[in-house]
């Protein structure tokens, strides 16, 4: 079995071969691992470019000037408006296929206007466990995943971040907010605003990792299994109550499961 040393070895080797590349940024763990690792290797032969869409969390967002500055890398940022993409907006099984083609294809365009011919994105082998269409516009657009390719875990991506002092690596997965809406409800601008304020309001009340997950505007709250006692005390529930509707959500419960990945995918394996 290859250890993480030999693997930071093979992955840095492997970026060094293509000379440049723009890194797709979302200053989730994944991208800001590969962009340090880029700025290692290719110095300022490596650029970041982030696509500012609409199913973005406020702590990427956020995240996104304050990580580039640290990383040390030109960071440029692009609008993409994704709902006017009737295949995203509709939200089928497929719907993160549509997305990345359209984001991707954005950003292939920023960087051969910048001279760059290779894109990597933060693809790890811990997503091939989940069911992620998306992987496929990625290989149809050409797009390298080196982190994958490495055979980089999530967890080993996080223990080099915290190996090397990087705030990062303990920052929590967000995913894009449209994973919080079951698939065949239409994605609307409301119901994305709606998930951000309430995410959003949890986060700012101390908890590390939170989903809402909205159906028909009403709400379902997951966060980590060690943090569902947080909601076992009357006033918290009814803040959290009168909060949530004062943002537009109709029914609040919290998912007794607890946070886990995907979810909403859960009702693929009961068929469509």
């Amino acid at each position: 079995m290859i250890n993480i040393n030999e693997k930071l070895n093979n992955l840095k080797n492997l970026i060094s071969s293509y000379g440049s590349c723009a890194v797709a940024f979302s200053s989730g763990v994944d991208s800001t691992f590969v962009a340090y690792v880029a700025k290692d290797v290719l110095g300022d032969k490596a650029l970041l470019i982030s696509i500012e869409a609409q199913t973005l969390t406020s702590r990427d967002k956020s995240d996104m000037d304050l990580y580039a500055k640290k990383i040390g890398l030109k960071l440029i940022k692009a609008p993409c408006n994704q709902l006017e993409v009737e295949n995203i907006a509709k939200n089928s099984p497929k719907r993160c296929y549509y997305c990345k083609q359209a984001v991707f294809t954005k950003i292939k365009e920023i960087a051969k206007e910048h001279g760059i011919e290779t894109i990597v994105d933060g693809t790890n082998a811990s997503d091939c466990n989940d069911y992620r269409p998306g992987m496929q516009a990625l290989e149809e657009l050409g797009i390298k995943s080196p982190l994958k390719d490495c055979g980089f875990t999530k967890d080993e991506i996080r223990q080099c971040l915290k190996n090397w002092n990087i705030e990062a690596s303990e920052k929590p997965s967000s995913g894009c907010l449209a994973t919080r809406i079951p698939y065949e409800e239409v994605i609307t601008q409301e119901k994305l605003d709606i998930i951000r304020k309430c995410e959003d309001y949890l986060l700012d009340l101390g908890l590390k990792n939170v989903r809402v997950r909205l159906e028909n505007k009403n709400a379902r709250i997951e966060v980590m299994p060690n943090e569902r006692s947080f909601f076992f005390d009357e006033k918290v529930m009814d803040d959290v109550y009168a909060k949530f509707k004062s943002f537009g959500c109709t029914y609040v419960s919290l998912d007794l499961k607890g946070y886990r990945t995907g979810s909403l995918n859960e009702i693929l394996d009961e068929g469509l």
